[in-house]
């Protein structure tokens, strides 16, 4: 009879066991409203054709960065990569800024991104153009991108940073 119970629960442990493994994220999936599938490449080849944007679409990476701790009188830089996601030409029409001591330059100077295509948009930060104490401290600065994405028209990305005298 021990030899049975024994033999039995050998049997009904692993497929527990498997059903467990199978059952379980597919459960919390469902309860976390994520889809669970299994794709092949087709699969996934095909939907990355279907996810193209109609038209013009910018995306920028990353959206805010930190430039960490800037010693007045230094300069600072990032560099962003502005991305035609969309399947027509992307135009930046303007490059703006909130403040006179960032500026962003882009690499590419007709400002034409084709669809699938990127290019570098170089921030600066100086703090010492107010020539007082005005950037010392904790700051945020933000780029403003216009284009001609219709979903996105004007586009915002942060710079973010802590300036500092240099005997601090």
């Amino acid at each position: 009879m021990k030899n049975k119970i024994i033999l039995i629960l050998i049997i009904l442990v692993p497929i527990f066991l498997i059903a467990l493994v199978v059952y379980l994220p597919r459960h919390i999936a469902a309860r976390e409203n994520k889809n669970y599938s299994v794709a092949n490449d087709a699969d996934i080849s095909a939907q990355n054709q279907s996810d193209t944007i109609k038209g013009p679409a910018i995306k920028i990476s990353p959206e805010t960065y930190d430039l960490g701790t800037v010693i007045y009188g230094e300069i600072a830089k990032h560099i962003f990569t502005i991305e035609n996601i969309g399947d027509e030409p992307l135009e930046i029409l303007k490059l703006s800024t909130s403040c006179g001591c960032t500026k962003a330059l882009m690499a590419n100077e007709n400002k034409i991104i084709s669809p699938g295509q990127s290019v570098e948009l170089t921030v600066t930060f100086d703090p010492a153009v107010h020539k007082d104490d005005t950037d010392l401290g904790d700051i945020n600065r933000i780029i403003y991108i216009t284009t001609n994405d219709p979903n996105q028209p004007r586009l915002e990305a942060e710079i973010t940073a802590q300036v500092i005298k240099s005997n601090q």
